[in-house]
């Protein structure tokens, strides 16, 4: 059997059509040679055009014999070959040392995730993913801090962890928020485990699940096929005003000063992701509140 860490020269012979046809095919069943075939089908592409060397000696030298009081440095351009090898040795490097994935989203972003398996993961703004792709046959386990949706393969268990708690499937499509005291899951297709604390709740397709800080838990029904936020709009049902301000933060990149606001109002509502000033007058006119953002884009003021 093929093995990356301990053969040095058998990608470099695979590279090179080296191979003899009984060690091509043991390799096209290592669990990884579809990754190796993008990863050169990516180098194939790149225009690099046969370089003649012998053809540029001559060149340099007639040049040379055509004008004798001009001294010439030859000077082959052999760099785009190396970057093109060197590209193939970094790639091959990342992939097979690097065993951690690890995905971060900024402000107002983002990011769909293909898992080993082809499960997926979107993560919501300002949130951060996890999983050890080494270990993914046995054990699919995401690290998330955050937000994020996911479409789950039927297949082992599958498992979200969190500061907050734990959510386990077999394949479903669920959607996780954990950050500082909140915790939620809401499943959309499925069925899926949820544990926080000493609470153990099996939630179907439409169900929810919620805690926040010392407060009891609590679960609802709904009739939504996905989180709003995939399409830009962040929604709250009864929940403290202080969450539905994070929110207004990581999808903006503003800063809301809230010391002559009550945070604990309980709020219930949307506004959208895409445009800021919609989603600030919609927030505060639904509370009856005037409010200023300062010049620089980033502050959010109430005005007495």
């Amino acid at each position: 059997m093929f093995d990356d860490k301990k053969d040095d020269i058998f990608l470099s012979r695979w590279i090179n059509g080296e191979l003899s046809p009984e060690e091509l095919h043991e390799f096209q069943s290592h669990p990884e040679y579809n990754h190796y075939k993008k990863i050169m089908a990516g180098a194939d592409a790149l225009d690099l055009t046969t370089y003649d060397v012998d053809a540029a000696l001559n060149t340099i030298k007639t040049k040379r014999n055509t004008s004798s009081q001009e001294i010439t440095k030859p000077v082959i351009k052999l760099w785009p070959y190396f970057a093109a090898a060197a590209s193939i040795i970094i790639l091959f490097g990342l992939f097979l040392f690097n065993s951690n994935d690890s995905f971060t989203t900024s402000f107002g972003e983002q990011l769909a995730v293909t898992l080993p398996d082809g499960s997926e993961m979107i993560l919501n703004a300002k949130s951060k993913a996890s999983f050890d792709k080494n270990d993914w046959d046995t054990d699919r386990t995401v690290s998330l801090d955050g937000e994020a949706y996911f479409k789950v393969k039927k297949g082992s268990k599958f498992t979200v962890t969190t500061a907050n708690g734990n959510v386990s499937v077999l394949g479903t499509e669920f959607n996780v928020q954990s950050q500082a005291s909140f915790f939620e899951a809401v499943c959309y297709e499925g069925k899926v485990s949820v544990t926080n604390g000493e609470d153990n709740t099996i939630l179907a397709a439409g169900k929810g699940y919620r805690k926040i800080a010392r407060v009891a838990s609590e679960s609802w029904t709904f009739e939504a096929l996905e989180p709003s936020w995939i399409t830009n709009t962040s929604s709250f049902r009864s929940v403290p005003l202080r969450y539905v301000f994070k929110e207004l933060e990581d999808q903006y990149d503003i800063v809301i000063d809230t010391k002559n606001i009550d945070t604990d109002i309980i709020y219930t509502g949307t506004f959208p992701n895409n445009d800021i000033k919609v989603a600030l007058k919609t927030v505060f006119s639904t509370l009856g509140l005037q409010y200023q953002l300062l010049q620089n884009g980033k502050t959010v003021v109430v005005e007495n």
